[in-house]
């Protein structure tokens, strides 16, 4: 949908009185405030007892009486206008006896829950459709230096659609000259990587000089704080940046949201969680499937918990070893398959909670209305419907790629600790249902001659009976929605201990193309030069629609892998480059991890737990390695374990 004579709320920004929100129509750009009042809801397990604290507070504050609406039901409470410093004493003062709720919730939310406005999107438009594209100007922005190297810009591109800048020479002059041109094309969307970190820079230098700060349509900024937190098992990092009034600017090179869902799926989950596309493209996936149940409970009238008070149950322990079982998984023979099928299922969790009708206030009874249920169908729907858009327009894979993330994170949030609408039971009903569905279907495989391979969560591995009709006897039964790939042939990989990898495997599909999961070339902390020599053999193998043809490959595969291993010493040495994640402040012995950090270090370059950070390893025994951009040379031994690996994952299970 593009419209040039319907609204189409670009940004919203919180304010000390409210919000501002700002909207473009017909290509002109306007600006409006709306006052919104804060405050948070309370009620008590008895008033009375509370009487004393209840009237201090009216004294300072609005009070009212309000009637509480939950997820769990109603209750008698209070409304009371102050802000989350004023709950957090009520917390401490009542030892933690009162229960709150709106504490925290963003103004933007609020305010798009109650008058319907839809944030990244058209006004007129259902909120869900993801068929809505603005005319919006756009601006690209690159600095050629590493802000975390050289706080200097040194030399700036500025590329719009009718013509291109190339800035240079001192710093204040480059600043000046960057916001000059920004004011002057006045861009709606700037894509600029390392911008969270070049925001904190260009403040300073536009702060020391006397400068209007054009990355932000007023000159104000809303700043966000680094943060390293730890999540789904490794830790990550979020960098601090500062974020614009009125512009939508995206870190192209940090934002996750972005890498998967480009501007389309940026504007689709600002449209769903009510929140500016400045901070969506900033959110992980976890936080924005969060935000979107916030702002689907302020929409039907339901007060949001400031602490989670549903806890866990009391169980027997005979009970919970069975409630903690986890996800169905049937490990593989390693080996070569001929003809097999994989199926998987679509937002498959996400699919259970809805279908058992799994949230915490229906746990005892699934008769009534589920809140989380009754949330996530639409956005299930809606991503079936952009998984089916995509194989046709590619302009549908970004929206496809943030429903596909939010969808797999709403799982975990149903266990997790802070979870507003989550409780570790859901968390336990679905992987239980999910185990029944998944043996049910191994049970139906192989009702109709067919063999389940392998089985891991929401996919399987069947061979033998008709695939087609296995496939829509599962649809049947489940009533899920599944897709289907067909292998000419599959390889499953070994574990060290010689059993079958859970999910290390390739082949080749019917339609010609290789199928890769858990190798070398998967791995982000794999070198390039591993990655294309691997890749050059898959294509090789590509070429071989019979297993019978196979063992003639084997001298071909040998030879890309001596050539590799014979021209190392004269390869590119940024092809040696390894990625990884550095998951500490300080380790306690010495390692590869401890040397890149002590090595950022001698360069003055600051690593907090959860960054990338990118180095080549010069001699492993000695702990020695180079950042990315003074590499000084390659320790061959260790890069050659490395092809070694690689080699052996592609050639070690081939007939």
């Amino acid at each position: 949908m593009t419209k040039s004579d319907s609204s189409f709320l670009l940004d919203i920004t919180r304010t000390k009185t409210g919000v501002d929100i700002w909207e473009k129509t017909g290509g002109q750009l306007s600006c409006t405030h709306h006052s919104l009042e804060q405050g948070f809801l309370l009620s008590f397990p008895d008033s009375h007892q509370f009487y004393q604290l209840l009237d201090g507070l009216a004294d300072e504050y609005p009070v009212t009486p309000y009637r509480i609406t939950t997820i769990y039901g109603e209750e008698d409470g209070y409304r009371v206008q102050a802000g989350r410093d004023v709950a957090q004493k009520i917390e401490e003062q009542t030892l933690y006896q009162a229960r709150l709720f709106n504490v925290d919730i963003r103004p933007e939310q609020i305010f798009c829950a109650h008058t319907k406005k839809i944030v990244g999107g058209f006004q007129d438009a259902d909120r869900f459709s993801p068929d809505q594209k603005a005319d919006l100007d756009l601006m690209e922005i690159t600095c050629r230096e590493n802000p975390h190297r050289n706080p200097h810009p040194e030399h700036i591109t500025i590329i719009t659609s009718a013509r291109q800048w190339i800035l240079d020479g001192p710093e204040r002059t480059i600043a000046e000259d960057l916001f000059t041109i920004i004011q002057d094309k006045d861009p709606d969307i700037i894509l600029f990587p390392d911008y969270d970190t070049w925001s904190g820079i260009f403040f300073g230098i536009a702060r020391e000089n006397y400068l209007f700060n054009a990355f932000s349509r007023t000159g104000r900024f809303h700043t966000v704080a680094p943060r390293s937190y730890f999540s789904y098992g490794r830790m990550e990092h979020r960098l601090g940046a500062k974020i614009p009034e009125g512009r939508i600017i995206i870190d192209t090179k940090q934002s996750f949201m972005y890498r998967e869902g480009d501007l389309r799926g940026i504007f689709l989950a600002s449209r769903l969680a009510g929140l500016s596309p400045n901070l969506t493209c900033r959110l992980t996936p976890g936080t924005l499937i969060s935000s979107y149940e916030v702002y689907e409970a302020l929409a039907r009238g339901y007060a949001v918990p400031f602490r989670k008070s549903d806890a866990e149950a009391c169980r027997r322990v005979t009970a919970m070893r069975l409630d903690y079982r986890g996800g169905y998984i049937l490990q593989p023979p390693p080996g070569i398959f001929a003809d097999v099928t994989q199926i998987d299922f679509t937002s498959f969790y996400p699919s259970i909670i809805v279908s058992e009708n799994l949230s915490p206030e229906t746990l005892n009874d699934r008769t009534k209305p589920g809140f989380l249920s009754s949330v996530l169908e639409p956005v299930i729907t809606l991503r079936q419907h952009t998984k089916q858009m995509k194989k046709t327009d590619p302009s549908y894979a970004g929206m496809d790629g943030v429903l596909k993330w939010m969808l797999v994170t709403c799982f975990g949030y149903t266990g997790y600790k802070n979870a507003r609408f989550g409780r570790i039971e859901v968390h336990e009903e679905i992987t239980r249902a999910a185990t029944r569905i998944l043996k049910d279907c191994v049970k139906l495989t192989e009702a109709h001659g067919g063999k389940v391979l392998h089985a891991i969560i929401d996919c399987l591995f069947i061979r033998g009976g008709h695939a087609g009709t296995i496939q829509e006897e599962i649809e049947r039964m489940t009533t899920f929605h599944t897709e289907a790939d067909t292998y000419d042939w599959v390889v499953f990989l070994p574990q060290s201990d010689g059993s079958g990898s859970y999910c290390s495997y390739f082949g080749r599909l019917k339609t010609g193309k290789m199928k890769v999961k858990g190798v070398s070339t998967n791995r982000r902390t794999t070198p390039p030069y591993v990655v294309r020599m691997q890749n050059e053999m898959f294509d090789i193998l590509g070429t071989y629609q019979e297993i019978d043809g196979i063992p003639d490959a084997r001298d071909t595969l040998y030879s890309v892998y001596r050539r590799y291993l014979d021209t190392m010493n004269h390869a590119d040495l940024r092809d040696f480059i390894i990625t990884r994640r550095i998951g500490k402040h300080t380790y306690n012995k010495q390692c590869i991890a401890q040397a890149v950090l002590d090595t950022y270090k001698e360069h003055h370059v600051t690593i907090e737990p959860g960054m990338d950070a990118s180095f080549l390893v010069r001699d492993e025994k000695r702990l020695i390695v180079d950042p990315s951009w003074d590499a000084q040379g390659i320790d061959t031994r260790y890069y050659k374990r490395l092809l070694d690996k690689a080699y052996e994952e592609v050639v070690s299970m081939l007939p």
